[in-house]
């Protein structure tokens, strides 16, 4: 009897990281003109990707790293900087094809300050990864009349769109008096969700904001915490996205009258990703014919499906003595907080990393001082669902930051770790490529036969090797489950 075999095509995309380049950043800050230099206090610095362009076999990328310092000048009074230096920058890779779906992402890896007589010289290390999308077909075998066949429930996706959107979010705060000069004014951002509901795909996050100013020869700090949302261009049902957030442009405006201003603050966002399509569909992964041998051929397709974005949060402290006493505090500034480790684990996740902050103090004897600070942490978060396979990358901000005096020459810091992560789980698909008819097979004449199954064996191998079909052999054997125990014994009456 010939099988009748019916293909379809199902689309089989998937991202595919490449490999990443470091490059070196350097800037000089000549504080001549300002009364020169005694001490860095704070550097912030950030990278972003401002455009990208996937070539045959090579990427070009442009960029920015942006740095925000604070130092102590000559005289012991704090001054700032603000710089933008631009990059450019070639990747070169056989898999990259002309125009094909492509995102790098930058981060800062460390940034080093020195001092010489007056100059700053700021050294940056940015990482650049590149990720594109590979876009494939795959034929199923969707039927094999004929045969019986063994399905499967399998996951597959198809590349819908690259996000790369922008929106602005605004905030004001009322400072109740006069704005000499804004110190340190710094945003930072990230994901907290995307969600597909009524086929549309909406990504939800939050930023937060540190201003630094000075008002009538006194130190202020703000930290605001503000959250965003954006429907995105993409639409349909079951859809998936891994969205990164970044800062665009951060604007300040001082507004008001003499003696009592606004703060305006104006910050773009950019967010970043690839909207991927999850089909499930019932596949033919293997079948056989009592009457006829088959030759199957089979293949795996190996692809990493997208899960979405998740969001943790926990609050670290950590204490730092000083060398003198503390009159009062003027600030703590995060510099910079590294997430230098993500683990999946079952039905949990383990994140790792460093917050690194300045303390901005003014001393006993009336000086401004500055201490930087390390908080090392280590956060396991439950999460039902997560699998110890699973691939996850991310990010981290620190939000809801304070400090207060412990005892005369300690401070405690405290702070809520905001963690974004996005999580992938790594797919394998058994397809059937071809199926070839062989030599007819002699029927069984035994009117009983008794079978001994290995243990693990499942219950599909058994009916492939006695050349009955599944439910032929249940009914006979209803004792039996999916997978054998090893001391089954399967007895068959046939007619004859």
């Amino acid at each position: 009897m010939a099988i009748n075999t019916i293909f379809k095509s199902v689309g089989s995309d998937y991202e595919r990281n490449l490999d990443g380049k470091q490059i070196v950043t350097q800037c000089n800050f000549d504080t001549t003109s300002k009364g020169g230099v005694t001490k860095v206090c704070a550097l912030s610095s950030d990278a972003q990707i401002t455009k990208v362009q996937a070539l045959s076999k090579q990427i070009k990328i442009s960029g920015r790293v942006l740095l925000k310092l604070v130092y102590l000048d000559g005289e012991g009074n704090l001054g700032s900087f603000d710089y933008i230096s631009d990059f450019s920058e070639d990747i070169a890779d056989d898999a990259v094809i002309a125009d094909m779906p492509c995102l790098v992402r930058a981060s800062v890896v460390d940034s080093v300050s020195s001092i010489s007589g007056a100059e700053i010289k700021v050294q940056t290390v940015v990482e650049l990864l590149p990720t594109v999308v590979e876009i494939s077909t795959v034929e199923l075998l969707e039927e094999g009349e004929g045969a019986l066949a063994l399905r499967q429930e399998q996951d597959y996706q198809r590349y819908v769109a690259t996000v790369n959107e922008e929106l602005e979010v605004s905030e004001e705060y009322a400072c109740g008096a006069r704005v000499d000069d804004v110190l340190f004014y710094d945003s930072k951002v990230l994901v907290c969700n995307v969600d597909n509901d009524d086929e549309k795909l909406t990504v939800s996050g939050q930023l937060e904001i540190s201003v630094i100013y000075s008002s009538e020869g006194v130190q202020a700090t703000k930290n605001i915490n503000l959250p965003f949302v954006q429907e995105l261009a993409a639409r349909g049902e079951n859809l998936r996205a891994c969205i990164v957030a970044n800062i665009k442009d951060s604007r300040l405006i001082i507004e008001g009258n003499e003696n009592d201003n606004t703060l305006k603050m104006i910050i773009c966002i950019s967010l970043q990703g690839f909207v991927m399509q999850i089909e499930k569909t019932s596949a033919i992964v293997d079948l056989y014919s009592p009457t006829n041998a088959l030759e199957v051929s089979k293949d795996t397709i190996r692809f990493e499906r997208q899960n979405g974005v998740m969001r943790f949060e926990e609050r670290i402290s950590g204490s730092v003595a000083v060398d003198d006493g503390i009159k009062n505090i003027i600030s703590s500034v995060v510099t910079q907080n590294t997430l230098s480790n993500i683990v999946a684990m079952q039905d949990c996740i383990l994140a790792e990393g460093i917050l690194n902050t300045c303390v901005i103090y003014m001393s006993e004897g009336g000086n401004i001082k500055c201490i930087q600070v390390e908080l090392p942490y280590s956060l396991q978060f439950d999460k039902e669902g997560v699998s110890a396979g699973d691939i996850l990358c991310g990010s981290a901000i620190a939000t809801d930051c304070s400090h207060k005096v412990k005892r005369d020459r300690e401070v405690e810091l405290t702070a809520n770790i905001v963690l974004s992560i996005c999580s992938k789980t790594p797919v394998e698909n058994v397809v059937i490529k071809a199926l070839e008819e062989g030599e007819c097979v002699e029927a069984n004449t035994s009117a009983i036969s008794v079978y001994l199954p290995s243990k693990g064996e499942s219950i599909w191998q058994v009916a492939k090797t006695l050349g009955m079909s599944i439910e032929s052999i249940m009914a006979q054997n209803p004792e039996l489950s999916d997978v054998m125990q090893g001391d089954e014994r399967i007895v068959i009456y046939r007619e004859v």
